[in-house]
């Protein structure tokens, strides 16, 4: 959900009229061109989720579920779920960030953007220190997934060569290939426990399942009829909903 640019201090008002000063310039393309934090009496106002049409948003939360986590521009936002104002934002993505999710220990957060890079940061420090980058895909990151052991990441989305990869977190090596799908992959799922499992759903209307690690494709699901938006294991692993 949601693209846009950041401003720091000042007002609504103020910053319309210096977008209005620049000839009108629209800072970003969507909704989201004055989105950024508000800074006020010690809270970050933070950005909303800014919808796209066609296309779906993923809304994460942290282990403990007491924050939330999305994108808004080139944003990363982390808000308290019982006290909005307490958010954080993480704006070191050059290009839009799509997608974000929190690392099962809690301790990391990997988020894509629409280049198809992957930045893995801490969560600990307030200065959110990256960890590892890593040019995933060669297109837009559409969804991340961790494994139950926070080692393991599969990123989809689209690409030119392929729609999806798993990779070791530390270090960016393959574990496996995503295949499957024809068409973009929108939404990935990592089975919590073992053995381990992924599911991915894509545009080509289908439903995938891959084994491993090393990951590989063991079948599909055709059962239905239009973009499959959104895939997730159960908690314990015995089911699944898309």
């Amino acid at each position: 959900m949601g693209r846009g640019g950041e401003r720091q201090g000042g007002s609504v008002s103020s910053s319309v009229g210096e977008a209005m000063g620049q000839g009108g310039r629209i800072i970003d393309r969507h909704v989201t061109h004055i989105v950024a934090s508000y800074r006020r009496a010690g809270h970050t106002y933070a950005p909303v989720p800014a919808t796209t049409r066609g296309e779906s948003v993923s809304l994460y939360a942290d282990p403990k579920n007491e924050k939330m986590l999305y994108t808004c521009g080139k944003s990363v936002v982390i808000r308290n779920i019982e006290n909005p104002l307490d958010a954080d934002l993480y704006q070191e993505h050059v290009a839009n960030a799509t997608a974000a999710s929190y690392s099962p220990s809690g301790f990391y957060i990997a988020s894509g953007d629409e280049s198809g890079k992957l930045r893995i940061w801490d969560t600990v420090n307030a200065e959110h220190i990256l960890a590892n980058e890593f040019p995933v895909l060669s297109g837009k990151i559409h969804d991340i997934a961790w494994s139950g052991d926070s080692e393991r990441i599969v990123v989809v989305g689209d690409g030119r060569e392929r729609f999806g990869a798993a990779i070791l977190a530390k270090t960016g090596s393959s574990v496996g290939s995503i295949t499957g799908h024809s068409k973009a992959i929108l939404s990935c799922s990592f089975k919590a426990n073992r053995p381990f499992r992924v599911a991915t759903a894509s545009e080509d209307f289908s439903v995938g399942f891959h084994t491993g690690p090393p990951f590989k494709f063991a079948h599909g699901c055709q059962d239905h009829t239009r973009f499959v938006n959104c895939v997730r294991f159960s908690p314990d692993g015995a089911r699944y909903v898309a």
